[in-house]
Formats: C-alpha cells, sequence, structure tokens
C-alpha cells in the first residue's frame, strides 16, 4: 500500500500548496496590473471632477455673495444627492496661515477624507465659507468578483485533480471485486493482472498469492483423495482376501505365509497413511519456523552418509569455506534427504551434489544419469502423489518426496528449478536457498 499513501501524499500536496501558489500568483498578477490601471483613470476621473466642482464652487460663491438671503438659498439647496452645500464661518475654521492666505486670496481649499471630498470658497463679503461636499470617487468595481471566480476555480481544480487520482484506483478495486466475485463462484484460475504503477499492486499481489494458494489446496485435496482411494483400497482388498483364504485354510505354512502377506499390506498402508500426515502437517499455514543459522556443508554431509549406497557413485562439490544457511535443521535435514533419495532411487551409477555461493544465496543442485524427467512432466512431478513416468514398477513409494520439497523450499522462501544435467544427462534439481547473516 507504499504507493496508494505516497500518491496520496502527492495529489494533496500538489492540490493545496501547488494550486494555490498558482492561483495566488495569478490573482496576484492581475490585481497588479489592474490597480495599475485603476489608479490611473482614478486620478484622472477624480481630476477631472474636482475642476468641475472648483468651476461650480466658484459661481456658486460669486452668486451667494451677491444674495442677501444666503442662507435661504442653501436650505433650499437639495441635500439628499451626492452634492451638498452649508455655509461656515472662518473664524470656526482653523487652518495653518498659508492656507488661510491662499483661501482669502480667492484660492479654493480642498479637502480630502476617507468618507468625502470638501471643497471650502471664501466669501469676502459676509467672512464666511461655502463648503461644497460630494463623496469621493471608488473606481470601478468590476473586479470584486475576482476572488470568488478564483476561489470556484481552485476547488474545481482540486476536485478534477482529486478525480482523476480516483479513477485508476477505483477502476483497480473494481477490477479486485470481479476477480474476488469470480473466484468466489468457482473459477480457482482467476489472476490479477498487476500494474506496474496501480496503487493497490501489493494488495493485488496478496490476492494473487492467496488465489494460489486455495488453488493448490484445492489441487491437493483432489489428488490426496485420488490417492487414498487407489491406493488404500488395493492393500485393503489384499488383506481381505488373505483374511478370507486364512479362515479356510488348514496348512500352517500357508497360514503363516498368508499372515505375513496381511503383515506386509497393513504396513504398506501404514506408510501411507504416514506419507498423507506428513505431507498434511507440512501443509499447515501457521506452521512456525524457527529459523537460525545452519552449517549446511555439515548438515549435507550427514545427509550424504546416512543415504550413501555401495553401487552408486557420489561426487560432492562444495566451497572450501563454511555455508550457513537461514532456515530450520530439521526441515532442511528432509529437504536434502528428499532429494538425495530421489536421485538415489531414479540414477543409474552416479550421481553430483554441488554447493555455490551467488550473492545473498546459495544454490544446491543434485544430478543424477538416469532417464530424465521431460519438459511435459516438470511442473506436474512436484504435486504429491505424482512419480515419474515410467517408475511406478521400478521404484516403491508414493510420490510425496518432491512435493515436501517444494513446500519446504517455500518456507525458507526460495526456489526450485529441474533442468536436465549437462554432464550427467540426467535430472539435475537446483534449488536456491538464503544465506544466514552472520
Amino acid at each position: 500500500m507504499r504507493n496508494l499513501t505516497l500518491s496520496l501524499l502527492a495529489v494533496v500536496l500538489i492540490a493545496t500548496i501547488g494550486l494555490g501558489w498558482m492561483f495566488d500568483g495569478i490573482y496576484e498578477q492581475y490585481l497588479t496590473q489592474y490597480s495599475d490601471q485603476e489608479q490611473q483613470q482614478s486620478t484622472t476621473v477624480q481630476q477631472d471632477a474636482i475642476s468641475v466642482l472648483e468651476q461650480v464652487g466658484t459661481h456658486l460663491a460669486v452668486t451667494l455673495s451677491a444674495l442677501d438671503n444666503r442662507q435661504e438659498f442653501i436650505d433650499k439647496w437639495p441635500n439628499e444627492g451626492t452634492l451638498s452645500l452649508h455655509l461656515q464661518p472662518l473664524t470656526n475654521f482653523p487652518l495653518p496661515q498659508a492656507l488661510l492666505d491662499d483661501l482669502t486670496a480667492g484660492q479654493p481649499l480642498l479637502l480630502e477624507t476617507d468618507d468625502s471630498i470638501a471643497l471650502h470658497f471664501y466669501l469676502a463679503r459676509t467672512d464666511e465659507l461655502l463648503v461644497l461636499t460630494t463623496l469621493p470617487h471608488t473606481g470601478n468595481q468590476g473586479n470584486s468578483l475576482l476572488p470568488v471566480f478564483l476561489t470556484s476555480l481552485f476547488y474545481l481544480a482540486v476536485l478534477l485533480l482529486m478525480l482523476l487520482w480516483l479513477y485508476p484506483l477505483a477502476k483497480r478495486l473494481m477490477t479486485l471485486r470481479q476477480a474476488a466475485q469470480s473466484f468466489g463462484e468457482g473459477n480457482l484460475n482467476q489472476r490479477i493482472d498487476v500494474g506496474s504503477i496501480s496503487y493497490i499492486r501489493d494488495l493485488e499481489l496478496e490476492f494473487n498469492r492467496m488465489a494460489q494458494r486455495i488453488d493448490d489446496l484445492v489441487t491437493d485435496i483432489k489428488l490426496l483423495s485420488s490417492a487414498v482411494s487407489h491406493d488404500l483400497r488395493t492393500p485393503l482388498a489384499r488383506i481381505r482376501f488373505g483374511i478370507d483364504t486364512i479362515q479356510e485354510e488348514d496348512d500352517p505354512v500357508l497360514r503363516k505365509r498368508f499372515e505375513q502377506r496381511i503383515s506386509d499390506n497393513v504396513d504398506e498402508m501404514v506408510d501411507l497413511v504416514e506419507s498423507l500426515l506428513s505431507y498434511a502437517r507440512l501443509d499447515q499455514t501457521l506452521i512456525t519456523l524457527n529459523k537460525a543459522p545452519v552449517d549446511f556443508i555439515a548438515l549435507l554431509n550427514t545427509c550424504i552418509n546416512n543415504k550413501s549406497q555401495d553401487d552408486i557413485e557420489l561426487t560432492l562439490q562444495v566451497p572450501k569455506q563454511q555455508v550457513m544457511v537461514d532456515g530450520e535443521f530439521s526441515y532442511l535435514m528432509v529437504l536434502m534427504s528428499n532429494l538425495l533419495q530421489n536421485a538415489y532411487q531414479y540414477c543409474d551409477s552416479q550421481i553430483q551434489v554441488t554447493v555455490v555461493e551467488q550473492g545473498s544465496n546459495i544454490i544446491v543442485t543434485v544430478s543424477d544419469d538416469g532417464q530424465g524427467i521431460a519438459i511435459e512432466q516438470r511442473e506436474q512431478i512436484m504435486k504429491p502423489f505424482i512419480r515419474g513416468q515410467g517408475s511406478e514398477k521400478k521404484v516403491k513409494g508414493y510420490g510425496m518426496g518432491l512435493a515436501i520439497v517444494k513446500r519446504i523450499v517455500e518456507w525458507h522462501h526460495g526456489n526450485i528449478t529441474i533442468d536436465n544435467s549437462a554432464s550427467l544427462h540426467g535430472a539435475q534439481f537446483s534449488i536456491t536457498l538464503p544465506k544466514a547473516k552472520v
């Protein structure tokens, strides 16, 4: 799930930081350009408006100076609009001397605040001020919707980015759901094509492993049931026949011979049941390996000594230095014992065992000079109760050895391959196991 976490983090960072920074840059650039243009236009418009107001105020000041009922004129002026008039005594209007001299000389005085613009005109006849007040020029408010537009665009971009991220995830989840549904309906060959950039690659791989595991278990159960029904039926029939024969036989010698045959058939059944139990124990999913560094060369020599036969030549090629493998001693003993037993059973006269180190692994090769294994049989030969072609009468056993070898190799995170030996021209089994970190 690491890809999912990293991709989600990348999308969040791009959406919050990248898009935010981009839209902020667009807004600031537009605002700067617009403010410069607006300020220039606003200054020009305001200067023109003030010039007009100065002319109007000058004419009003001249007109009011000639009237005796000035206050009546002011009272009748409509003050509901943006332009208002009122009179103010000059004595109640403190000003610096320089401004006062300019005002009394006939120049209008402009005073501007955030709320209003006031033009003052001096009435020399009555020593009063005519105050002409108007609202300041606010400029064009056409850009007031720009922040709303950019904010909406930002959230839309975030939404699109999340949809682009969610689409492949939803597609892969739908594929996983369909595969699980098909597998649950009995299609045990159903697998998922894992993409290299899939968000849920780990989950898809685990599904494929689970599906393969279940498929292998079902196949093993079918093979086990078939083998049990076939291999147990024969000794049971012979035992029943022997018992019936003993009941009718009075000759002590013949009775003893039939009793021995019954005993042999019982031993055969016991061997088969033990093989089944051994494979069943190896097939437990909750088994725990007590892994530790194992001296593999010493283990291999022990297995060879236990399996050696005088009429068969075994050649051993191993490194001079100590080779340590990360695994459980008892299962590695079973692994090598089964490989050697298989080689002794199917060889003609020679067996070759080699151990080489390759990086963090070791490769164990067991070769013989027998008939070898055909390419089309190599996959099937690793399954339980499957034996080499033409070996049923020559070699005793139930075809469990290589199935157990495969299971143990999988537990140790190794792999097994089957090939033809270049030197002995028989079968060659190559086992890869991880070295211990000493």
